[in-house]
């Protein structure tokens, strides 16, 4: 019976989220339910349901309206597992890295750290990655130092886009990832930042995800560094945090 509990209590947070995203998504495109509905071939009525929360949307659907919202991958990978409860993560503990894990993340060359998802925990991290983001260390909410740490404006060139795409994310995946008070917690703390509010309510353009760089003033040298922005997944074994690198752009 707790399991199945469970189980809706995610699902009902996943479409709250989901429908959520939506509406702000077709409001930022300038876009009416009838608009939506003719592009997308979803009935208007549909779509008023799934905006509401009362339906729980089809994959056809969903993924209709999707791509007639021009929604990033990430974010249509991450609905589709929060809409099967099961392999939701809600509520997992983070443990620590083996130490053949921590020798692999020494070993890369550039920045790189493990960090749960949405960009919220610092599991651990390389040298060159503690280099590069003065403050910041293993334990550390990494959208705390983006927001409120004058030290991640100063290294960061593209402070305001990094830092409003953090806060999007944060805002749309991590209440059915993470425990609603940690949600609050942080969400009190960062309300402190005056860009708080409008990296939280404005949509963040969906073609300025893919391929994502990022610029960083080297520690070492004062040089401006442009870094394509990896992101990995753990298969095997799985784990709840994610590699997180930056690698030189040529």
């Amino acid at each position: 019976m707790f399991q199945r509990s469970f189980r809706l209590e995610v699902l009902v947070t996943a479409l709250s989220e989901i429908a959520d995203y939506l509406r702000v998504r077709r409001e930022a495109a300038g876009l009416t339910r009838s608009e939506l509905s003719r592009r997308a071939g979803v009935s208007e009525a549909l779509i008023q349901k799934i905006e509401q929360g009362t339906r729980q949307p089809t994959a056809t659907a969903l993924g209709a309206l999707f791509t007639a919202l021009d929604v990033p991958v990430q974010v249509r990978e991450h609905a589709a597992t929060l809409l099967q409860p099961e392999l939701a993560s809600f509520g997992t503990e983070i443990t620590p890295p083996e130490p053949y894990e921590l020798d692999f993340l020494r070993g890369l060359p550039h920045p790189a750290c493990y960090q749960t998802m949405p960009a919220v925990d610092l599991v651990a991290a390389n040298d060159a990655y503690l280099r590069a983001f003065p403050g910041l260390g293993p334990g550390d909410v990494i959208l705390e130092w983006m927001l409120l740490d004058p030290r991640a404006r100063e290294v960061m060139a593209d402070w305001e886009s990094d830092a409003h795409l953090m806060v999007q994310g944060f805002r749309y995946l991590a209440p059915a990832i993470h425990a609603p008070e940690k949600v609050r917690a942080i969400i009190e703390r960062c309300g402190a930042a005056p860009e708080w509010d409008r990296f939280w309510n404005t949509d963040f353009p969906s073609g300025a995800i893919d391929d994502r760089r990022t610029r960083i003033h080297s520690s070492d040298t004062g040089e401006l560094v442009t870094y394509h922005i990896q992101v990995f997944k753990f298969e095997m074994p799985q784990r709840p945090w994610w590699i997180y690198s930056l690698v030189p752009a040529t």
